[in-house]
């Protein structure tokens, strides 16, 4: 397959973006208690910066820690965090790579429990919890909302001065935001709920107050389902209202999937969804705005090329693809297609860590996910003989290693 297509430059408002690969959001949970990122987040994204990706769009960053609910990433309520910030996106640029902040008020009602310290989530409405229908969500009151939107210019402003090129508002998987588009959670009576317009209130007052504060250069994302595949949840029919409020409201791109927390599987889709799970929603998406696309969901190189090509979104957002494989960009892009080490999709160790363990991210297929200064290969003062006996993926992944740090290698199996 010929995956030049993939290696033209593209435009989100006067950004541009040098490739259309880009990097699905996906959370570390390597914050600090104070807010500030890890040098080791740092170390993670300018691996893929280095691999060639053209656009990284970071996981959530919260406007507080409180919002944040016990998510360990980072919040954005005072200008200590900057510096940290800016090293970051400096590590990133030093490769042409463009880096977008994701700025979320929080995960609402699908806080995880063990995350709240007794406390109720907070929600748009007074709805039981996702993951523990027993507890039920506070709603904010108008005057909360009215602080949010305080906190939303503040936080951009942080990441203005960070020196990010975008902002991505997170309005996904069900999340708080979410929560105010979608009828089925939104049970307001007052301006903030009860017809579709209300709803949108909530997301339209935030790319407003953000826009307010970052100016007309800096480019708006905005990250949704098209539908949320479960029973009551959002339709297509739906959804194309918001989209095209959100346009209005100065929105220049949409990253759009489909899912949320009540389906998850489509929130990390496993192996069994097939690969392009999500691309479905673009072809309507792109009947109804004319600002440009992003789209994730198991995607291939080569379904990028198919989606690139159908002109039905303008840039792919691979996640776990590029946790496993960080030189995806390069690889594919200077034909070593064969080279590139695949997502097997299994959740183990990127989002099953975090969830079950509340530990940082790695990965199942490539041990210096997360670790990346750390288990960086260098080649060996002297060169040994290495005798690996075994070749399942451990004696194999021992024998690899061991080669790329310069010893002589053998490698023997029963059979």
């Amino acid at each position: 397959m010929n995956y030049e297509i993939l290696n033209t430059p593209f435009s989100i408002g006067n950004m541009i973006v040098k490739n259309r690969i880009a990097m699905a959001p996906m959370g570390l949970n390597s914050g600090h208690i104070d807010g500030t990122i890890a040098d080791d987040e740092i170390d993670y994204f300018e691996e893929r910066a280095k691999g060639g990706t053209g656009l990284i769009i970071m996981g959530c960053q919260f406007l507080t820690q409180e919002l944040a609910q016990g998510s360990m990433e980072g919040y954005l309520d005072n200008t200590y965090v900057i510096p940290q910030l800016t090293t970051l996106v400096e590590a990133v640029h030093r490769y042409g790579t463009k880096i977008c902040a994701q700025l979320s008020c929080g995960t609402g009602k699908n806080a995880f429990p063990n995350m709240l310290n007794g406390k109720a989530p907070v929600s748009s409405s007074a709805i039981p919890s996702m993951f523990d229908p027993n507890l039920m969500c506070r709603e904010l009151t108008v005057e909360e909302i009215k602080t949010i939107m305080k906190q939303f210019s503040y936080s951009a402003k942080v990441l203005k001065d960070a020196g990010f090129d975008a902002i991505e508002v997170h309005g996904h998987a069900g999340y708080l935001i979410d929560q105010f588009m979608s009828e089925i959670w939104n049970k307001r009576t007052d301006e903030y709920g009860g017809s579709p317009e209300n709803r949108m209130r909530f997301a339209v007052e935030i790319v407003q107050a953000i826009r307010e504060a970052v100016g007309h250069d800096m480019p708006i994302l905005f990250r949704m389902a098209v539908k949320h595949n479960f029973e009551g949840g959002r339709t297509f029919e739906e959804t194309i209202p918001l989209m095209q409020e959100l346009e209005k409201a100065g929105v220049d791109a949409l990253d759009i999937d489909s899912g949320s927390y009540e389906n998850i599987d489509y929130i990390f889709p496993p192996a069994y969804l097939g690969d392009a799970c999500m691309a479905d929603v673009c072809e309507v998406a792109r009947k109804a705005v004319r600002i440009p696309l992003l789209n994730a969901g198991n995607h291939t190189p080569e379904t990028a090329v198919q989606l690139i090509e159908s002109g039905n979104a303008d840039f792919v957002l691979m996640g776990r693809p590029l946790i496993a494989e960080p030189e995806m960009a390069n690889k594919i892009l200077t034909d070593r297609r064969d080279e590139v080490r695949p997502c097997i999709r299994c959740n183990d160790d990127c989002i099953g860590r975090i969830l079950t363990r509340l530990t940082k991210i790695s990965c199942s297929v490539n041990p210096a996910t997360g670790f990346e200064k750390r288990f960086k290969l260098e080649k060996a003062d002297k060169q040994q003989h290495v005798v690996v006996i075994g070749g399942g993926p451990g004696g194999m992944e021992a024998a690899r290693t061991a080669a790329l740090m310069g010893h002589k290698v053998d490698l023997f199996e029963r059979e």
